[in-house]
């Protein structure tokens, strides 16, 4: 069965808060801006997790900037928050479709964050399906027979796990990135591939996991 990966971008004003429950999924939210009070919990710039409740938001004092990724069937309505000083804007929608999501099977959902230095330039690999979000920088993505070049901050991509792929940073600046990303259950807690990193302790210090969850579909 195919699902798509939904990714949003919400924000709350100084004074906002949600009216109502976002309902519940399997959902991946990195904050970008800001301090958001959670179903409770207060979230802080750089804080990111997987939820599956239904949600709440309210503000924490301050403008903050939500990332979200919801995994849902194609077929389901896109999800705004709802409420005074609150704004969601969907920015991408994506159908996975090279892997097999069988109702039932189990999937590692993802979320984490790669820092690649100036001017390195990945070797050639085939990626988990998700959608990336720059943070800092500027990136370059070649995937299959498609180039995409001078992705900004806050501009998101996808990589459909099914071509390989090349990714490099200029070299004036190196480039950080956020992941949502779909794989298999046997890889909880271990990196997500050797591409990551040049393979040395020292450059696994550049990759932060935010989330880790096997999931049922």
């Amino acid at each position: 069965m195919p699902y798509a990966l939904n990714f949003y971008k919400d924000q709350v004003g100084a004074v906002g808060a949600t009216d109502e429950a976002l309902a519940g999924a399997h959902r991946l939210i990195y904050v970008r801006h800001g301090s958001v009070v959670l179903n409770g919990q207060t979230m802080r710039r750089d804080d990111g997790g997987y939820f599956a409740d239904s949600i709440t938001l309210r503000s924490n004092g301050e403008w903050c900037e939500l990332w979200r990724w919801d995994l849902v069937l194609p077929s389901i309505a896109p999800q705004f928050h709802r409420g005074s000083g609150t704004l969601s804007s969907l920015r991408m929608s994506q159908v996975v479709s090279a892997i097999e999501m069988d109702e039932g099977s189990q999937w590692l959902l993802r979320l984490d964050r790669i820092e690649s230095a100036p001017g390195r330039v990945s070797n050639p690999h085939k990626p988990w399906p998700g959608i990336r979000c720059l943070i800092e920088g500027t990136f370059n993505i070649h995937q299959g027979i498609e180039t995409v070049r001078d992705i900004m901050p806050g501009d998101p991509w996808f990589e459909r796990g099914s071509e390989t792929v090349i990714a490099w940073a200029p070299g004036q600046m190196g480039a950080l990135a956020i992941r949502a990303m779909i794989g298999p259950p046997a890889m909880q807690g271990k990196p997500t591939g050797k591409w990551l990193t040049l393979d040395t302790p020292e450059a696994r210090g550049n990759w932060k996991l935010y989330a880790d969850r096997v999931v049922t579909v």
